[in-house]
């Protein structure tokens, strides 16, 4: 899961991988929170802060959500100059989950 929400930014290298993971559980939590939507899957991201390694034992892989931490991803990291446009799609993807009965049945878990 991760390398896949890192593929939709617009960054390169490793400088900003443990900003990604933490922008990955803050959005997860917004949505779980915030909305209540209930993830299909669940969230296990870690850095090993020494080393740089990551290891994402997460089962998450549902496309509406993914699209969804990646806008927000691209929202929050950095200052990109159609931060608006991110924030209006993010809000349309979690109105889309909130609605949608696929968003209530399911168990989340992050680490």
């Amino acid at each position: 899961m991760f390398q896949d929400i890192k593929a939709m930014l617009p960054v390169s290298g490793d400088d900003y991988d443990a900003e990604i993971i933490l922008q990955i559980k803050a959005c997860a939590l917004d949505l779980t929170t915030s909305a209540e939507i209930t993830l299909p899957g669940t969230i296990s991201i870690s850095r090993d802060e020494t080393t740089g390694v990551i290891t994402d034992n997460s089962n998450l892989t549902d496309a509406l959500v993914l699209t969804a931490i990646g806008t927000w991803c691209n929202m929050r990291i950095g200052n990109p100059p159609n931060y608006d446009r991110l924030l209006a799609a993010y809000e349309s993807l979690k109105g889309q989950m909130r609605l949608s009965k696929t968003y209530t049945t399911s168990e989340v878990t992050t680490e």
